[in-house]
């Protein structure tokens, strides 16, 4: 199956925790790793662990069951004039959507290389398809390149076509752009022995109406039917943290073509839209030339496991409160190097705890690359 893309319309809040003290922090999107991990828990639960096993071992062959980007923010389109007597499409088309991506982690072709734009760029944390598309065309960005382009707080970059597509989203205190909104909301927990009660702040994301993630899936085909199952019943279950809560209900739309977005060409450089975790060949092929520039970022948390073990020593091991190793990946919008003859770079990387002996865990590490321009382009 070719690349698709789905769009995950938001019913109700997303957490997606940060590493902090406690779950106050929220990202904005769904990591390639949290998405996979939430799938697979799903393929076990409807079709058993055998199946779910067997699509696990499929990752060691070069044509694995499922490549898949993060999952990252959209909304609808919703110019100044519609505000008033706006209605949600009964059905969402591509067309319909404003999607956004990690910004590359290079300096934009045709801005200004000076301390103050540098601040301002770096500040920057999305960009929209258009601006995207030029990026990594070798566009020069420079005519896009406005500060009432900059929205969310500067941290959201559109073109003017796109900027025009959704003004009608707007903070009804401040009457600024406001295309989704990251908080937090209080959440009580109970000592069971003491019935004491504290008092904790939980952070979320909200989404417009008809608003959400989107992301790019390229199913095996023999896994796409199931695969789109397991997708439409993840909805359902929630996707991230604080599902106890109603946290993380979508509606999946898909799938759908995909057109315009470069391959990675072996030797030269690309753009990761997913965490990418490479193997030990890899590393160094990935890091080779000039014209890098990417950023890590450690992925570490809990283990949800329906099972239970015992250690060495014999005591019970539950799978439901034991920290998974920690790992370190490539973040979202960095630039490498397309290593030679692999098609599906990267692996899952094996995160059991040690005193988890009953079944592998693993964690999500392959790279969704997009062809970054050529070293040498429009500057």
């Amino acid at each position: 199956m070719d690349a698709m893309m789905y769009h995950l319309e938001a019913r109700a809040p997303f957490h997606f925790g940060l590493r902090g003290v406690g779950i106050e922090a929220t990202a904005a999107y769904g990591p390639s790793d949290t998405l996979f991990s939430a799938l697979c828990h799903v393929v076990r639960q409807q079709f058993g662990m055998a199946t779910l096993q067997e699509f696990l071992r499929g990752y060691s062959s070069p044509d694995p069951p499922l490549l898949l980007s993060s999952a990252f923010p959209y909304v609808l389109a919703r110019g100044e004039e519609e505000v008033e007597g706006w209605k949600q499409p009964a059905a969402l088309a591509p067309g319909q959507a404003v999607r956004f991506f990690p910004r590359p982690l290079e300096p934009p072709p045709g801005v200004p290389d000076d301390p103050k734009e540098r601040k301002t760029v770096k500040k920057i944390a999305w960009v929209s398809e258009g601006i995207f598309r030029a990026w990594v065309g070798g566009e020069s960005l420079e005519p896009h390149y406005r500060r009432d382009h900059l929205v969310q707080g500067e941290r959201v970059w559109l073109t003017a076509e796109e900027l025009t597509r959704v003004a009608g989203w707007r903070d009804e205190e401040t009457d600024a752009i406001r295309l989704w909104a990251v908080g937090d909301v209080p959440r009580v927990t109970v000592d069971r022995r003491a019935s004491a009660s504290a008092v904790y702040q939980a952070g979320r994301v909200w989404f417009p109406p008809g608003g959400g993630l989107w992301l790019l899936m390229r199913w095996r085909e023999d896994w796409q039917q199931r695969g789109e199952l397991a997708l439409r019943v993840l909805g359902d279950a929630g996707l991230g943290g604080e599902r106890s809560a109603g946290h993380g209900l979508f509606r999946p739309h898909g799938p759908h073509p995909v057109s315009g977005l470069p391959d990675p060409t072996p030797g030269e450089r690309f753009v990761t839209l997913s965490l990418y975790y490479p193997s030990e060949v890899e590393l160094a092929d990935v890091l080779k030339g000039d014209g890098l520039s990417y950023r890590f970022q450690m992925r570490r948390g809990w283990m949800a496991s329906p099972d239970d073990g015992r250690d060495a020593n014999g005591n019970l091991v539950r799978g439901q409160a034991l920290r998974r190793k920690a790992v370190r990946m490539f973040a979202e919008g960095s630039i490498l190097r397309w290593p030679d003859g692999n098609t599906a770079p990267g692996k899952l990387a094996d995160v059991t705890p040690d005193a988890f002996q009953t079944h592998r865990v693993y964690r999500y590490g392959l790279a969704w690359g997009v062809g970054y321009r050529p070293k040498g382009g429009a500057s």
